[in-house]
């Protein structure tokens, strides 16, 4: 549950893992402690780079809030709830 973004090539994006063939309605969004969106997506093969909208000056290192939601192949609602590590 932890990344670090420092353009190594190696675990620089927060990004969901998993078989995605089917779902729909996809929804990942990223919250730092402060309530502050940073980050929102529904590509489920987009993820996020440790700055607010994927652009602009670095967020530091911390905890951050996620949310995902998605809906199955067969109908079901997922949603999934977590915290990542951002390290510098």
């Amino acid at each position: 549950n932890a990344f670090t973004p420092n353009n190594d090539a190696t675990n620089d994006t927060f990004v969901g893992t998993g078989y995605l063939n089917g779902i729909s309605g996809y929804n990942m969004t990223v919250w730092n402690r402060w309530g502050e969106m940073m980050f929102q997506t529904n590509d489920p093969y987009s993820g996020w780079n440790g700055t607010k909208n994927n652009v602009g000056e670095p967020s530091p290192t911390g905890v951050y809030v996620y949310q995902v939601t998605f809906v199955e192949p067969r109908g079901k609602l997922v949603e999934l709830r977590g915290q990542t590590t951002l390290i510098r």
